[in-house]
């Protein structure tokens, strides 16, 4: 085994062994983060409900499904970033003045099973427009103050 000695053989596992450990702290550093903000998203409380908004309950919707006017419903989870960000930019329009001049209900997701069944609804991050227990409207992934105003307006 001419051209190879101990020493080297030593300093090459070394290398090899300084690849391995630091290709599995850096794996690691990835899946902490990753799973830290799915932990974060499915633990952190539920955002409050805005001044003007009223939590879902089946009695207070079927009574406003009974007025001829629309009805602004929010399909809310506190674990879906994308209603957190739409939660944000509906805080960004009130501090704007440009709260929506609509009655707004938010339904959870989670708890309120039986309506989210009934409507036949699949996923969060969702507005929907009623008027007459009818579905007029409905858009997902709205999440800037803009393209939420846009899609309220024609219904206030």
């Amino acid at each position: 085994m001419r051209g190879y000695s101990c020493g080297d053989r030593r300093t090459g596992m070394k290398t090899t062994w300084l690849k391995i450990w630091s290709s599995i702290g850096l794996t690691g550093l990835i899946a902490i983060a990753l799973w830290g903000n799915l932990a974060y998203m499915n633990l952190r409380p539920a955002d409050p409900v805005l001044p003007g908004w009223e939590d879902y309950s089946p009695s207070r919707f079927e009574a406003l499904m009974a007025r001829d006017e629309p009805v602004l419903v929010e399909i809310y989870a506190s674990w879906c970033p994308t209603c957190l960000l739409q939660h944000r930019a509906f805080e960004d329009l009130q501090d704007q003045g440009n709260a929506p001049q609509i009655r707004a209900i938010r339904v959870d997701f989670d708890r309120d099973e039986s309506f989210i069944k009934a409507h036949g609804f699949t996923g969060t991050g969702t507005l929907v427009v009623f008027r007459n227990g009818r579905r007029i409207a409905q858009a997902s992934g709205l999440v800037t103050p803009e393209k939420i105003h846009a899609f309220i307006t024609p219904y206030e």
